[in-house]
């Protein structure tokens, strides 16, 4: 009987939703506030709300309650050489607009001795590329301030920057958000060897502040000529749910990010992005390589 009934409440609170009484980022009445509407005991409602959690309706917020999530979406997110990622910021395309948004500059990335979109030469003012406020930006990716420590290279890590194990590495984490939404939880690694003792040490502070990583090392005199990106399909830890609001097992897109100059790997990142909310375009040029 207990098992119908939290099952009709859960039906009668998704029908609400649906039709809108409930709109994306309200609040859920209260656990003793729906036992009360619906006439059943606490423990119903507990479990009704809990159904809506396990469909990704809602999703508890520690201390504050529970709310209606937003909508799934599928905007196309660029992992190409345009634009907006060279200057640290996000090509997303909102779905129904057909293709990626490419807004390439060049498939070789910038050319030699150029001084990539988004930096300054020494002596300039950072324009502030990568916070949401660059020239021709709508505003609706906002880089988080990166939370930098300093340590050593785990083994993996070391392995995709092709330095010594334990070498000492600058490692930043932040969130960039879309529309006031968690788009990608990023975390990077620098070698010291490259950034260190120069004004672009911290992502997050100097001159550079807020800049795109090709901005960033064009400043200190390292040309970005290509990345690599590695792509796996898994859910979301549960660390990675809290920090872009997802439910719990969401799938998500990690992505294992290197930047080079050459040969040589200057910076490599972890990248998670929300499966539901973006999918990922990558431009593949069809000419033959040189030689």
């Amino acid at each position: 009987m207990a098992d119908a009934a939290y099952r009709t409440v859960a039906e009668d609170l998704r029908r609400r939703i649906g039709a809108g009484e409930f709109a994306p980022g309200d609040p859920l009445p209260s656990r003793a506030a729906l036992a009360r509407a619906y006439g059943v005991g606490s423990n119903v409602a507990a479990a009704a709300v809990r159904a809506l959690t396990a469909d990704g309706l809602v999703k508890g917020r520690a201390g504050r309650g529970v709310f209606v999530r937003e909508r799934p979406s599928s905007g196309t997110m660029a992992r190409s050489w345009t634009h907006e990622r060279l200057q640290g910021r996000l090509a997303v395309r909102a779905a129904g607009h057909g293709g990626a948004a490419t807004d390439r500059v060049s498939r070789d990335g910038p050319e030699p001795g150029a001084t990539a979109p988004g930096a300054t030469k020494p002596g300039a003012t950072a324009p502030g590329a990568g916070d949401g406020d660059a020239p021709g930006d709508d505003g609706r990716s906002v880089r988080g301030t990166p939370r930098s420590t300093t340590g050593e290279a785990p083994p993996d890590i070391a392995l995709r920057l092709a330095v010594p194990a334990a070498e000492p590495v600058i490692r930043s984490e932040y969130m960039i958000t879309r529309d006031g939404r968690p788009a990608m939880f990023c975390v990077s690694w620098e070698p010291l060897t490259v950034t260190g003792g120069t004004p672009v040490s911290l992502p997050g502070a100097g001159p550079m502040a807020g800049s795109s990583v090709v901005a960033r090392m064009s400043y200190i005199g390292f040309r970005i000529t290509r990345s690599t990106e590695t792509v796996t399909a898994r859910t979301a830890t549960r660390e990675e749910a809290d920090a872009l609001d997802l439910t719990p097992g969401a799938p998500v897109a990690a992505i294992e990010r290197t930047y080079y100059a050459g040969d040589r790997p200057l910076e490599t990142a972890d990248l998670v992005v929300p499966g539901e909310r973006f999918r990922l375009a990558y431009e593949i040029p069809a000419e033959p390589a040189d030689g």
